[in-house]
């Protein structure tokens, strides 16, 4: 491309000289000046041309230094203590197991709770709202006590829904502090590693923790996918009995609602702690994924000889001198005049 640029300036040269000459025949003057105007044009392409090659040479500048980072990272990775990343792979294999086994006992403690919360508030009802001044069951309640009989259900729906966001909290949060007493020392190797690849974990693991903080602190307002929450679950039975029944209402249906609402109650609190439970076993399975990764990358450098390196190291530097010479005369097109 330089050759070309010799040819194109010598060429405008003799122009220039062709024009000074008075000797020379108009003729010959005008075939001059218009030689001079299409080699101008061809300099501009040249000029287009080397600052799209500077922009592509620099692209593999780029690549260049990322070899170079992965060289001057090797023996930082191949000496890591790897007892101590062993050590860490037992904690979280420990550790994940003891978060699935806590899981599954807080919910279904949860779950006993809610239920038995639920169970208590529907035999207070029934025994405010079908027992008669004599003691006697009734079957059913008419007109005169469906009105209170409906107010008292709906509030106690707001409460259990409140009760059973307090319990499911209490349950989450002995599991979120087990998952957080590991001691992850991520950062600690995470920082051997390449700038791009460091920052990229880093910024996976801060958004991960967030995750889990988010999801395990305020487990109503982030529910699992698909799901509609207890309120709007049990919002169509509740509708049912108090709202679209025209006659009576009878005991048996009361106990029946009772049932529809256990049950709901139950899908939604394993729902939310199968979904925590598993987004904490992912965050464990990912820490073992990458210290296998590390060890993996470092049994390769720990089998590489001095005499590999200085190869590497030959090869990168042999590479940068090429580009930086014909970055030179990219150079010295875009600042021809």
């Amino acid at each position: 491309m330089n050759n070309y640029l010799n040819t194109f300036e010598n060429i405008t040269q003799s122009v220039e000289q062709l024009l000074k000459d008075e000797h020379n025949s108009l003729e010959i003057k005008q075939s001059a000046t218009s030689l001079r105007n299409s080699v101008k044009s061809c300099i501009e392409e040249l000029k287009q041309s080397a600052t799209k090659l500077q922009e592509l040479i620099l692209v593999c500048s780029n690549d260049l230094y990322h070899a170079e980072n992965i060289w001057q990272s090797k023996p930082m990775i191949a000496s890591a203590a790897k007892l101590d990343i062993w050590e860490q792979l037992g904690e979280i294999s420990g550790c994940s197991i003891k978060i699935q086994q806590l899981g599954i006992q807080c919910k279904e403690e949860a779950i006993k709770q809610a239920k038995q919360s639920w169970d208590k508030q529907i035999e207070y009802l029934i025994n405010k709202w079908f027992i008669d001044a004599k003691g006697q069951q009734k079957k059913a309640i008419g007109w005169n006590d469906k009105k209170g009989f409906s107010n008292e259900i709906k509030l106690e729906v707001d409460n259990l829904c409140e009760k059973i966001t307090v319990i499911i909290k209490q349950g989450l949060i002995l599991v979120y502090q087990k998952s957080q007493n590991i001691n992850l020392e991520f950062h600690c190797y995470i920082n051997m590693l390449i700038k791009p690849k460091k920052m990229m974990l880093k910024k996976q693991i801060n958004l991960r923790n967030i995750e889990l903080r988010n999801k395990f602190i305020n487990p109503i307002e982030h529910l699992p996918k698909y799901h509609l929450g207890l309120r709007n679950s049990v919002s169509p039975y509740l509708k049912a009995l108090v709202e679209l029944r025209l006659g009576d209402i009878n005991r048996e249906d009361v106990v029946k609602f009772q049932n529809n609402v256990s049950v709901k109650i139950e899908n939604f609190i394993a729902a939310i702690f199968n979904d925590r439970i598993k987004l904490a076993i992912e965050a464990m399975t990912k820490a073992i994924a990458f210290y296998n990764d590390f060890l993996e990358q470092q049994q390769r450098y720990q089998q590489e000889t001095p005499q590999q390196r200085e190869a590497e190291k030959v090869w990168i530097y042999q590479q940068r001198q090429e580009l930086a010479q014909m970055l030179g005369g990219i150079e010295v097109i875009l600042n021809a005049g």
